[in-house]
């Protein structure tokens, strides 16, 4: 009796084992043993390698612009107080478009001394004093309007405005999944082509979400702004958003391995 339950419990291993070979032989039936250079056998998993890339632009909805503000006087006292006042223009501009001077980001005033070499000496030309601002706006008819104001401060020097993102996040997102499904639908082909199709994703490495800023230096445009604000009078020239960027471009690159069956 002892005998018959031992034998009995021996077939239904058996009948696992069996079971477990077969589904184990089904799961890899694409696997492929390979001879190594040194005698030995490793299983190789049929798989192709694919490569892809996204770019797309994005509506800007954020403008950041730079300013600098610079005084030049003999006495630094005097440079100091100017530079005070000159600063107060600054702001009366940016409270007259609304916005908020939480906005307006400014360092701390520089004062520095200008040489000047005669005869092998050194003489003291006077006082430079320097403030940097950056400023941020929503919309890109606030940032134009902006650089039109200030153009005609002769002390006040544009140096960038850029077009940026509020949301870098979701439109990096975006397009890393565009270039992932970009890579899949690649590979997918390539399979069909031979006759196979795509089983797991064995290795997987990217470049994502890279965003291109293109600021654009406002000097010479400013210069020209002004002469014609000068000519035309501020209240009929209305402001060039067309100097102003208005879109960002976001990309990003994918490399898939896939396995084929």
């Amino acid at each position: 009796m002892i005998s018959k339950m031992l034998n009995i419990v021996y077939l239904i291993a058996l009948i696992v084992c069996v079971i477990f070979l077969i589904r184990t032989v089904k799961d890899d039936r694409a696997a492929v043993p390979v001879v190594n250079a040194n005698g030995t056998t490793s299983i190789e998993v049929p798989k192709i390698e694919v490569s892809a890339s996204e770019t797309k632009k994005f509506a800007a909805d954020k403008f950041e612009m730079g300013f600098r503000l610079e005084i030049r006087g003999k006495d630094k006292a005097a440079v100091s107080k100017l530079i005070g006042d000159r600063r107060s223009v600054i702001f009366e501009n940016v409270k007259a478009l609304d916005i908020p001077q939480s906005d307006v980001e400014q360092n701390s005033v520089e004062i520095h001394k200008e040489w000047t070499y005669r005869n092998n000496k050194r003489e003291l030309v006077g006082y430079v004093a320097t403030q940097n601002f950056v400023i941020t706006v929503n919309r890109k008819i606030d940032a134009a309007a902006l650089v039109q104001a200030l153009s005609t401060e002769p002390d006040v020097e544009i140096q960038r405005t850029s077009a940026q993102l509020k949301d870098v996040d979701g439109v990096q997102s975006k397009v890393i999944k565009a270039a992932g499904n970009k890579a899949k639908a690649k590979a997918k082909d390539y399979a069909e082509g031979v006759g196979a199709s795509l089983g797991r994703v064995l290795q997987i490495s990217g470049d994502g979400g890279n965003i291109y800023y293109r600021p654009i230096r406002l000097r010479a445009n400013g210069l020209m702004m002004a002469k014609s604000v000068m000519m035309d009078g501020a209240a009929e020239n209305a402001p060039d958003e067309s100097a102003i960027a208005d879109s960002v471009e976001v990309s990003a690159s994918v490399r898939v391995v896939f396995e084929l069956k």
